[in-house]
């Protein structure tokens, strides 16, 4: 257990009939001690590291006009490869205008096909309607000259749609 300065300041001891208890103060003062050595083994293990520091800083210095030398030659490698990023960066610019044209040419072109689409589909159903009408038109003429027959012979009764195929029950017999 680690004592701080404030725990020590702190400490209170129980008072027995004649005192302090003796081996509550022996204890705690056995406690403060092995703090302290820990304290004076790290303080000195601390000054051997600043001394190792001071001599690894008189070093660095020494050696300073190489780490300038050496700067000098990164700060050209990255403007050199600055230049570079900048190449290729305009290289990729440009595939990627001439893939959006690309894309556009063919959008356009799918545009286009679907647009041609659209209007024969149009005629198709202008056709189809018109085909429909011409068959409604030709029923209608139909149904008007069967009624035209019925007021002529009021007992017989047509059939309501005539096939040429025979026409069938339930049962699937013919009922002619």
């Amino acid at each position: 257990m680690k004592v701080t300065p404030l725990e020590i300041r702190q400490q209170l001891f129980s008072i027995r009939f004649r005192g302090l208890d003796p081996a509550e103060v022996d204890k705690f003062l056995e406690l403060v001690a092995s703090d302290m050595e820990d304290l004076v083994r790290e303080n000195a293990r601390l000054r051997d590291g600043l001394a190792r520091k001071d001599q690894e800083l008189q070093r660095m210095q020494q050696g300073e006009d190489e780490l300038k030398k050496a700067l000098t030659a990164i700060q050209q490698i990255r403007e050199d490869w600055i230049g570079r990023a900048e190449k290729q960066a305009e290289q990729v610019v440009m595939e990627s205008e001439l893939k959006a044209k690309q894309l556009q040419v063919e959008a356009e072109r799918r545009l286009e096909a679907l647009q041609h689409d659209v209007q024969e589909l149009k005629r198709q159903r202008h056709q189809l309607v018109s085909d429909i009408r011409h068959i409604l038109e030709e029923h209608l003429r139909a149904l008007e000259a069967m009624g035209d027959e019925n007021e002529e012979s009021p007992d017989r009764q047509p059939p309501l749609f005539e096939t040429s195929e025979p026409q069938r029950d339930v049962s699937g017999t013919d009922r002619d």
